[in-house]
Formats: structure tokens, sequence, C-alpha cells
């Protein structure tokens, strides 16, 4: 049986602004292409080594 969705409550005062400090830090927090890549290349493997279907 499929649980009951909640209303996200709205966030107000320190509460919105904690949370928008988190999210504008996390903004600059971004791969490198290179790192990408890397990852990428290792789920493929992985993925290629699987038996999951296609």
């Amino acid at each position: 049986m499929a649980m009951p969705i909640k209303i996200t409550p709205t966030l107000k005062n320190e509460a919105s602004r904690k949370f928008n400090e988190t999210l504008n830090a996390q903004k600059n927090k971004k791969l490198s292409e290179e790192t990408k890549n890397k990852i990428y290349s290792l789920v493929n493997k992985v993925l290629s080594n699987s038996n999951l279907p296609k």
C-alpha cells in the first residue's frame, strides 16, 4: 500500500536563511569534467559486467 504524501512545510526566518546559505555554498561545489568522466567510466564498466537487462 502506498504511503500518504506529506505536505512540505514552508521555511521561514532562521531556517530559510540557513537553507539559502547551504544552497548557495553548494552551487560552487561542482565536479570537474575529468572527475565526471572517471565516474561515468567506472559506472559503465560495472554495468557492462552486470547481469542487468539492457
